[in-house]
């Protein structure tokens, strides 16, 4: 009796064949999803970010916002604006994105992030806003993870 040899996966029939690679593709585009597009678009149940808080009564905001010491620092296409601040202790410091697009304010090291966790902010869309309030003097430096080039620097007092 004469032995073939033809290899199994030369046999499979095509539907299988297709079936595996519906398969590959599926698992491939959830791990890019939950990578990368949830995190994108702001779902990312990990990130302490905290954007603009929900509208107050407008005495109980003005005068909350009287008491605390607040600096802006504008983001656009070109980067954080100003670069570097140097503030007091006890400020709140707010970053408005205005690159039309989405970004993000996390502290450095890129990528890891780990130099003040209070500081990984997470992303924001265009237009939306993020604030932090320092109160511990130091020297505090952080990027757009999504730009790492766009980087800025937050002195305090």
């Amino acid at each position: 009796m004469a032995e073939e040899n033809v290899s199994y996966s030369a046999k499979r029939p095509l539907w299988q064949w297709v079936l595996v690679y519906v398969v590959i593709g599926l698992v491939v585009y959830g791990m890019v999803y939950y990578f990368v597009l949830a995190k994108k678009e702001g779902k990312n149940p990990n990130s302490p970010a905290q954007s603009t808080p929900p509208a107050t009564t407008e005495e109980s905001s003005s005068s909350a916002e009287a008491a605390t010491p607040q600096e802006v620092i504008l983001l656009t296409a070109r980067g954080f604006s100003p670069a570097s601040l140097t503030i007091k202790a006890g400020t709140k410091v707010i970053w408005v994105n205005q690159a039309g697009a989405l970004a993000t304010v996390d502290s450095n090291p890129h990528p890891a992030h780990t130099d003040y966790q209070p500081l990984n902010l997470g992303n924001f869309k265009d237009k939306e806003r993020l604030f932090l309030t320092f109160d511990k003097p130091g020297t505090y430096k952080y990027h757009n993870h999504l730009n790492s080039g766009q980087t800025g620097t937050i002195i305090v007092q």
